[in-house]
C-alpha cells in the first residue's frame, strides 16, 4: 500500500486529439472524464428557478450540434442538444435548473470535449479548442469552473515539468549523484502538486469541484500510523487505510452523486479492499449504509446502487447480498425506496431467488420419468446431485450434453454423483427419442409432467441449460455453472475433503 504519490502519466494524460484527462480513481491528481456511456434518455429536474443557459463556442470544430449530459452514479444521461447558430455559438437552455453536478459537453460524434460543474447560477459562457481544451478554455459566469480549470492548468504544468525527469530516471537505473539530483527535483515538484491539491479543497470547501477533487485523492493516513518516536508503523497500514478510506468523500452532500467519483469509490472499497465472503461483505454494506445516513438522498441512492450491483453480479452467491439489502433495509423502511413504484416487483424478485441461495435446501421436485413413474428430487440417494434443466431442441444444451455425459462418467464412479435431469420438452416422443439416442443414463423427468408445480417459477428458470449442484443433504453448493466450471469445482472440493480427512 503506497502512502506517498509521485507525478506520473496516470495522474494526468494529455490527449493529442481531444485534450482529455484520463480519470484515475487511485493515486490521482486530476480525476476527470470517464468514458461516456452515451444517450440513455433520462430527464431530471429540480424546482424551477432561473433555469439554465450555457453558451459554447468552439474553434477548429466541424460540429453542427453538441450534447449536454450529466453523471448520476456510474451512468450518464442526456439532458439537452444544442445546434450551431449563425453566430457560431451553441446554446443549451431551459426554464428549470438542472441538478447540480458534473456535466459532459460532447460533440456530435459522441466524443467528449470537456466536463463542467453546474451549480448556481447556471448561466455561463465558455469557449475552447476541442483539440486543446485545457490551454484554450475561457469561462464567463461561473467562478467554480474558472477556479477548477485553473487547478487543471496548474497540474498540467507540473506534469510537463516532471515528465522528462521521470523519463530520464527510467533510462538511468544506476544510483549516483545525478539520479539523486533528479529524484530530488521529482520530489519537489510532487510536493508542490500535492500541496496545491490540498490547498485547493481546503480553500474552497463549498465548491462541488473541490469536493470532487478531494474525494478522488487519497486520505492522509500518516498521522494514524506514525509512532510517538516518529517512525511509521507499517504493520497496520492496510487496516488504517481501509478505516479512513472514505474520509475525503462527502456523503452529506448529495451533489457528489452527480459525479463519477461516488460509485467508483464504493466499488473499489467493496471489490478490492473487502474480504469477498458474504459475512464480511454484509458488514461492509452495513458500514456504508450507516455512513450515508447523513443524507437521505445519498442513502437511498447507495442502497439502490448496491441492490443492482449484487443482483446482477457475475460472482456466484452474491445474489444473497441483494436479498440482504432488501430484507434488512428496504422492505422494513429502514432506507426509503429510490423508486417506490418498483417496490412490489423487487420484493417479488427477492421471494423468487431467496429459496435458491447457496446453502439453502433445494426445493423438492416431483415429476414423471420416461415410464410415467414419479421421481422426487429429495429421494435421490447420492453424495452429489446435479439438478440439470435442459431441452432437446436447445442448441446450447446439445453442445453441453457430451460434456455432461463425461462429467457423469467421471464423478458417478468416484464421488457418487447422480443427475436429476428436468426436460422442458413439450413433445414427449422427441424427448424420449433424444434420451434413447444419446443414451442418457441418469434420472430423466419431464418438467411438464409435474406433481410439484411449475419448475420455471420454483427454480427461476428463464433459459437452458441451467445446473444446480447439491450435496448429500440436498443443500445448494453451486448454481448456474456449466460443466467445465463444475468439473473444476468438484475436483477441488473432493481434494479439500480428502486433505481434511487426513488431518482430522
Amino acid at each position: 500500500m503506497k502512502v506517498e504519490t509521485t507525478i506520473n502519466q496516470e495522474h494526468i494524460n494529455m490527449s493529442n486529439t481531444k485534450s482529455h484527462f484520463i480519470h484515475s480513481l487511485r493515486l490521482s491528481w486530476l480525476p476527470l472524464l470517464a468514458l461516456i456511456l452515451f444517450l440513455a434518455l433520462f430527464k431530471t429536474s429540480v424546482a424551477a428557478t432561473k433555469g439554465y443557459k450555457i453558451s459554447v463556442k468552439l474553434t477548429n470544430s466541424k460540429d453542427t450540434c453538441l450534447y449536454l449530459a450529466h453523471y448520476y452514479g456510474n451512468k450518464q444521461y442526456l439532458d439537452d442538444t444544442a445546434y450551431l447558430s449563425k453566430k457560431g455559438v451553441f446554446e443549451f437552455n431551459g426554464t428549470e435548473n438542472l441538478p447540480e453536478g458534473m456535466y459532459i459537453i460532447a460533440g456530435q460524434s459522441k466524443s467528449r470535449y470537456l466536463d463542467i460543474f453546474l451549480t448556481a447560477p447556471q448561466q455561463l459562457e465558455l469557449s475552447c479548442d476541442p483539440a486543446d481544451v485545457v490551454k484554450s478554455i475561457k469561462i464567463k459566469g461561473s467562478d467554480e469552473n474558472s477556479i477548477f480549470y485553473e487547478y487543471v492548468k496548474f497540474l498540467a504544468g507540473k506534469q510537463t515539468e516532471i515528465e522528462p525527469l521521470n523519463q530520464w530516471k527510467q533510462s538511468h537505473k544506476e544510483k549516483n549523484d545525478s539520479t539523486a539530483i533528479i529524484q530530488a527535483r521529482i520530489d519537489k515538484i510532487d510536493k508542490e502538486a500535492k500541496d496545491y491539491i490540498r490547498n485547493f479543497y481546503i480553500s474552497n470547501p463549498g465548491l462541488l469541484a473541490a469536493k470532487f477533487v478531494k474525494a478522488n485523492n487519497e486520505p492522509d493516513i500518516l498521522p494514524f500510523i506514525t509512532k510517538p518516536d516518529g517512525k511509521v508503523d507499517s504493520s497496520n497500514i492496510f487496516q488504517v487505510y481501509k478505516k479512513h478510506y472514505f474520509d475525503h468523500l462527502s456523503f452529506e452532500d448529495a451533489r457528489i452523486l452527480y459525479t463519477p467519483v461516488f460509485t467508483n469509490k464504493i466499488d473499489y472499497y467493496l471489490d478490492k479492499l473487502s474480504v469477498p465472503v458474504l459475512d464480511s461483505l454484509e458488514n461492509e454494506i452495513d458500514r456504508l449504509i450507516k455512513l450515508s445516513s447523513v443524507n437521505p438522498e445519498t442513502q437511498k441512492y447507495l442502497a439502490w446502487y448496491l441492490t443492482l450491483k449484487y443482483e446482477s453480479s457475475e460472482i456466484m452467491g452474491h445474489d444473497a447480498l441483494f436479498v440482504y439489502i432488501i430484507r434488512k433495509y428496504m422492505e422494513p423502511g429502514e432506507v426509503e425506496w429510490l423508486y417506490p413504484s418498483v417496490k412490489e416487483t423487487i420484493i417479488k424478485r427477492v421471494k423468487a431467488i431467496e429459496p435458491l441461495l447457496l446453502g439453502k435446501i433445494a426445493p423438492n421436485l416431483v415429476m414423471l420419468d420416461t415410464t410415467n413413474y414419479p421421481q422426487a428430487l429429495q429421494s435421490v440417494t447420492a453424495k452429489y446431485t446435479l439438478l440439470f434443466f435442459w431441452e432437446s431442441t436447445c442448441g446450447h444444451c446439445q453442445k453441453e450434453m457430451p460434456k455432461v455425459l463425461e462429467f457423469y462418467k467421471e464423478f458417478n464412479a468416484i464421488s457418487r454423483l447422480e443427475i436429476f435431469a428436468v426436460s422442458g420438452d413439450t413433445s414427449l416422443v422427441k424427448w424420449k427419442e433424444y434420451i434413447k439416442k444419446n443414451k442418457l443414463p441418469w434420472i430423466n423427468v419431464n418438467g411438464h409432467m409435474s406433481l410439484s408445480g411449475d419448475y420455471h417459477d420454483i427454480y427461476d428458470i428463464h433459459s437452458t441449460p441451467v445446473m444446480y449442484l447439491l450435496d448429500e443433504n440436498k443443500k445448494i453448493i453451486t448454481k448456474r455453472l456449466l460443466i467445465d466450471q463444475l468439473s473444476d469445482f468438484l475436483r477441488k472440493r473432493e481434494d479439500a475433503l480428502k486433505k481434511k480427512a487426513k488431518t482430522d
